[in-house]
C-alpha cells in the first residue's frame, strides 16, 4: 500500500516526514529496551517510519500503565532521539548546550546524519518543537564488553541548544552517594505494556535506589550488573519498558544519576538497570572536552 499527500510545512523535519510517508511502509515496532538475545534499539529504529496522523493519535490520560503524564516543562532536559523519519525510538538528556547523552544500544551503527535530537516537548506529535540534527556519535569503547555493559554514548549536534523554561541543561551527579531505599525518578516515551505500543506522551513514575549486590540478586545472580550500573525498584506495575532506553534517572535534587540501559519488561517487580552517570563522568568530559576518538 501506498500513501502520497504533501505536507504544507517548511522545516526541515516535517519535509523529512513528508517524504518518508511516501515509502512503502513496513512498520517495524522499535522495542528499545534491551532484551537478552534481540535486537539493539539503534538496529530496531533504523527504518521504522511514522505512519499514523497526530490528528488520529489518542489523547493524553492523567495515569497510563504505572506512569504519570509530564507537564511542559517539568522534565526541561528530556531529549526525544528520532531516525530521519521522525520516529522516536530512544530517549536523551541535554547535559550542555551542544551535547546529549543517551544510552549507546540506541546509537550503535547508526550514522550521525540519521539522527535527530528534538527538545522542549512532551509529545512526539508535536511536529513544531525545536530539533537539531546530531553530527558526532561518540559510543563507549568498551560498550558490550562485557555484554549489557558501558552501555552510554554522546550525541553533538550541529548548534547551539535553545535553552528556555522548555529546554534546559540537567547537572550531573558526579559524587556518587546515592543510598538505599533512596527516591530516584525516570521518565521515557516508552510503551505502557509489553505488548503495547510507544507513548504518544512522555510519562514519569520513581521507585528507590537498590545497591549492586541486591540488585544482582534479585535479578538471578546475573553478572549484567556491576559498579557502573545503578538500580531501581519499582513496584509491580511500574517500569521501564520498550522505548525507555537512554531516558534519564534523577534523584530529588533534580541531579541526572542514571542512564536507561535494560530490564525484565515490563513492570513485574524486578529492579530496572541504568549506567551510572558518576561512574563514566570522567569519560564524558574526556569527550566533551575533544580528548576523546570519534
Amino acid at each position: 500500500m501506498y500513501f502520497s499527500f504533501t505536507l504544507h510545512c517548511t522545516t526541515m523535519r516535517s519535509l523529512l516526514l513528508s517524504l518518508s510517508l511516501c515509502l512503502l511502509l513496513f512498520v517495524a515496532s522499535s522495542e528499545a529496551l534491551r532484551l537478552r538475545g534481540e535486537q539493539q534499539p539503534a538496529q530496531r529504529a533504523a527504518n521504522s517510519v511514522r505512519y499514523a496522523s497526530r490528528l488520529d493519535a489518542p489523547s493524553p490520560q492523567g495515569r497510563v500503565v504505572g506512569g504519570s503524564t509530564v507537564n511542559i516543562g517539568e522534565w526541561p532536559w528530556m531529549v526525544s532521539i528520532q531516525n530521519q523519519y521522525g520516529m522516536d525510538f530512544c530517549g536523551g538528556v541535554v547535559i550542555n548546550e551542544t551535547w546529549i547523552l543517551t544510552a549507546a544500544s540506541c546509537v550503535s551503527g547508526l550514522r550521525a546524519r540519521n539522527v535527530i535530537a528534538v527538545t522542549g516537548t512532551v509529545d512526539t506529535y508535536n511536529f513544531s518543537s525545536p530539533y537539531y540534527l546530531v553530527d558526532e556519535i561518540h559510543i563507549h569503547c568498551n560498550f558490550d564488553k562485557p555484554l549489557y555493559h558501558n552501555d552510554i554514548a554522546l550525541l553533538h549536534v550541529n548548534e547551539n541548544i535553545e535553552l528556555n523554561d522548555e529546554t534546559a541543561i540537567i547537572p550531573l551527579n558526579e559524587i556518587d552517594e546515592l543510598q538505599e531505599g533512596e527516591k530516584l525518578s525516570f521518565a521515557g516515551w516508552g510503551t505502557p505494556s509489553a505488548d503495547g505500543t510507544r507513548s504518544r506522551y512522555l510519562l514519569k513514575s520513581d521507585g528507590t535506589y537498590v545497591d549492586v549486590e541486591k540488585c544482582r540478586s534479585e535479578l538471578g545472580d546475573t553478572e549484567d550488573v556491576d559498579l557502573g550500573h545503578v538500580c531501581v525498584q519499582m513496584a509491580a506495575g511500574k517500569g521501564t519498558c520498550h522505548g525507555d532506553t537512554g531516558g534519564p534517572l534523577i534523584n530529588e535534587q533534580g541531579e541526572l544519576v542514571g542512564i536507561g540501559n535494560w530490564g525484565v519488561p515490563c513492570g513485574l517487580g524486578y529492579p530496572d538497570v541504568y549506567a551510572r552517570v558518576a561512574f563514566y563522568s570522567d569519560w564524558i568530559r574526556t569527550i566533551i572536552n575533544g580528548c576523546g576518538i570519534a
